[in-house]
């Protein structure tokens, strides 16, 4: 720097010291936004922290750009199963099936969006029609769960179905693209055909006397796929002759249909106690897992024992959470997200996210093989009393569409997590 740089640097320092007195700086001032080497009377202080795992009991999953299906089994997480419930809406109004429209067959076709979890193979799959309404303007959750008939309308003679999303589909002597084909019941379609007129004059009409379809595997295992709820790739299609023709009729999935994702674990030991949904602690490893698998709860409960200068200013607050790099079948996610909880029990983003400046990061860092998170914000409020809240929560963005895995070190470990504060004055 300057000397003129250092003079100015100093006469801001003094004045931020006349002015606030006893009290620590406001949590915007100086943080992050200046180069380390520009910096005097840095010091750098390691914390103590701890990190526990929790149960998700909030993740929104409805109108979401994917549905998954299937199950699969990790010899970290153990059994995840991933299934879902959506409304089937009218391709056309006031449709007439002519005169003695008798059902050939149901087809319930649903398109892959990549990417896929586990080893795909062919599932058991249950399709059942639902009692409880959707409605498009409620928020759904990833423990929700709606109430069906009980009757499984899955063809039984097509079982199973094929679920990979990269081999053809073979149909007799026709070859079709990677898709999930679900054979339902004859007795199913003419049922449809059979209703009265009026359920076909809007889908008002429809919605209430046809609730939607839950489609789940039965297999205990093959893998997990991402399937496209949009219009056009993912539909029911009724095939059927009257007296005078044979056509179809398309029920679809389109941007209009509610539907939600519904998810469920069964985690094996050192983790086991999330499946009564109780907090994991005091372990040397923890696991973050998507598709409402778990989250981190990071207790920074070192910034309450920073005894610091009057005047001091945090400028970085690194949290670095190394990985266990053993070969997995599950991706790590992409980037961290860090949110507080407020006194409603809702979740609100760190202070990082609106801080212009601040460098959060959150993305895994391949030198160091840990992500790491820079927090100077939240930890500069903590200092200054205007922030009580222990607790910092990680989670990836793509929870409610994505299988992501990560395990990680915690402070017990032989490569500990740690958080390292660098403040000046």
């Amino acid at each position: 720097m300057r000397t003129t740089g250092i003079a100015l640097f100093l006469t801001f320092s003094l004045l931020v010291a006349v002015t606030t007195g006893c009290r620590k700086p406001d949590g915007n001032i100086g943080l992050a936004l200046q180069p380390e080497e520009e910096l005097l009377a840095l010091t750098t202080d390691t914390l103590p922290l701890s990190i526990a795992m929790v149960p998700v009991d909030s993740l929104r999953t409805d109108k979401r750009s994917r549905l998954l299906l299937g199950s699969t089994i990790d010899p970290v997480s153990g059994l995840t199963e991933a299934w879902f419930s959506t409304e089937l809406r009218l391709s056309q109004t006031s449709i007439d099936f002519g005169e003695n429209p008798v059902c050939d067959s149901v087809v319930f076709t649903l398109k892959h969006n990549a990417p896929s979890y586990g080893l795909i193979m062919d599932q058991q799959i249950k399709v059942e029609q639902l009692t409880d309404t959707l409605v498009f303007d409620t928020a759904y959750y990833a423990n929700n769960r709606q109430q069906t008939t009980g009757i499984n309308l899955v063809d039984a003679t097509r079982q199973p179905v094929q679920m990979h999303p990269s081999n053809p589909l073979l149909i007799g002597s026709d070859t079709l693209s990677a898709q999930v084909r679900i054979m339902l019941q004859t007795s199913f379609g003419q049922s449809i055909l059979n209703a009265d007129t009026t359920v076909f004059s809007s889908n008002v009409e429809w919605r209430k006397w046809f609730k939607g379809l839950r489609v789940r595997s039965q297999s205990g295992g093959g893998g997990i796929v991402s399937l496209e709820p949009n219009v056009g790739v993912s539909y029911l299609r009724i095939h059927y002759h009257n007296t005078t023709d044979t056509t179809s009729y398309d029920l679809l999935i389109n941007s209009n249909s509610t539907r939600v994702t519904h998810f469920r674990h069964v985690w094996p030991e050192p983790y086991a106690d999330l499946n009564d949904s109780n907090v994991v602690e005091g372990t040397d490893q923890v696991v973050l897992l998507g598709c409402a698998g778990s989250y981190l709860r990071i207790n920074l409960s070192g910034l309450d024992t920073l005894d610091l200068p009057e005047g001091a200013v945090i400028n970085r607050a690194q949290i670095t959470l190394p990985v266990d790099m053993s070969p997995t079948k599950l991706s790590r996610p992409s980037f961290l997200t860090a949110f507080l909880k407020n006194e409603g029990g809702g979740i609100e983003l760190t202070p990082e996210a609106t801080s212009p400046g601040v460098a959060y990061n959150g993305a895994f860092d391949p030198e160091l093989e840990a992500y790491v998170i820079n927090m100077p914000v939240y930890a500069q409020r903590r200092l200054n009393g205007e922030d009580n809240r222990p607790y910092v929560y990680l989670y990836s963005e793509l929870s409610s569409v994505a299988l992501e895995q990560v395990v990680f070190n915690t402070p017990l470990a032989a490569t500990p997590a740690q958080l390292v504060v660098t403040w000046s004055q």
